[in-house]
């Protein structure tokens, strides 16, 4: 199979994790296949792969949206693909001459558009809504997701869809590091640092935790962020049970999860949530709100908070740091079957079903 990828943005957080370890599969499991990935100029070449550089000139969200067009409009007749990927649902302006299927992650900026900027709101509608028009196919990483899609542009009911999930398999190298920690993650709205902070202040004062027992860590804050942080910490009386880290590393923060007493992710909102998956995979036992997609990757083995209060995930903390190994164990079992191969094999299969539709047609 030849496929032509557009990975282009595809340079942090969770879309980060799934493009590194969806080529690290492919090329691994399907060494005949071609892949043709587009990348930004200056984006990470993953090995194994053909690469052809997109070259923006002038302000980003103006140019790149062009140049990525020119780009795989290019190589697609060039090439000859059976189907483009697009990793990220901000592709290509302009039809393309092979299938074309597009990775859709979340819809948070329809949903939660208090957390995004007016700008922001207003370049993904526009890029996200071209994307979905042009599409032969949708490929959303939850059920959730493809139901809020389904749900909120309802006209995208007769194209081509599936549900592929992430893997988790890539954790199974990580070495834990010397520090145990609670973490939590504060690089973006969703993640609910304030819930946290309120809930540790209520285990605090119960006496539940102490400056012996694990601390607190809240890691992906920006300096500004850190510093209004801090100064919570000291006004909650919680500088000497919580400490705040910037974005981490790769490598650190393989080491802090793998190492970690607890995860927690009281996130409001989620496509999928790899971490959840991540920390199950690693033993550790984890702590999640009621959000969909949360409740669906984890199926029954997190620790659900009952609500959104402090004292709902208060009470989820001091269950999950009393966890029983079994409850463990079978979490870990759970998050086994989340690999980096099977989601390739799926993909390959929908990208398969668009080619074949498409020849089809044709004929």
């Amino acid at each position: 199979m030849r496929v032509l990828v557009d990975a282009v943005g595809c340079t942090f957080g969770g879309i980060a994790t799934y493009e590194a370890n969806l080529f690290r599969a492919w090329v691994r499991d399907f060494p005949a296949d071609e892949l043709v990935v587009v990348l930004g100029g200056d984006e990470a070449h993953p090995p194994g792969v053909d690469v052809v550089p997109v070259s923006v000139r002038g302000p980003d969200v103006l140019t790149r949206p062009l140049a990525v067009t020119r780009t795989l409009r290019r190589e697609a007749r060039a090439r000859r693909p059976d189907a483009v990927l697009a990793l990220r649902p901000a592709t290509t302006l302009r039809r393309l001459p092979v299938p074309l299927a597009v990775v859709v992650h979340d819809l948070r900026h329809e949903l939660r558009p208090e957390q995004f900027s007016r700008g922001r709101r207003a370049i993904r509608w526009a890029s996200y809504n071209r994307s979905y028009a042009l599409a032969d196919g949708l490929l959303s990483i939850s059920q959730r997701t493809q139901d809020d899609l389904l749900r909120l542009h309802p006209r995208l009911g007769g194209k081509a869809r599936t549900v592929v999930h992430h893997g988790a398999d890539h954790v199974d190298g990580w070495t834990p590091g010397d520090d145990r920690f609670v973490v939590a993650f504060g690089h973006h709205s969703n993640k609910n640092v304030e819930l946290v902070l309120a809930a540790w202040q209520q285990l605090a004062n119960g006496g539940a935790v102490t400056s012996g027992g694990p601390k607190l860590n809240i890691f992906g804050l920006g300096a500004a962020a850190r510093a209004a942080l801090q100064d919570k910490l000291v006004a909650r009386g919680l500088d000497d049970v919580v400490t705040l880290s910037e974005y981490l590393s790769e490598k650190a923060y393989q080491a802090r999860m793998a190492g970690a007493a607890l995860v927690l992710y009281p996130s409001d909102f989620e496509g999928f949530g790899i971490p959840v998956v991540e920390a199950m995979r690693l033993g550790v036992p984890v702590v999640v709100g009621p959000d969909p997609a949360v409740q669906e990757v984890a199926a029954g083995h997190a620790f659900t908070m009952r609500d959104w209060s402090a004292a709902a995930l208060a009470e989820s903390i001091t269950a999950a740091l009393a966890a029983p190994e079994a409850a463990v164990a079978a979490a870990r079992t759970h998050a086994a079957g989340f690999t980096w191969s099977e989601t390739v094999r799926r993909t390959r299969e929908f990208l398969g079903s668009l080619s074949s539709a498409g020849t089809a047609s044709s004929g």
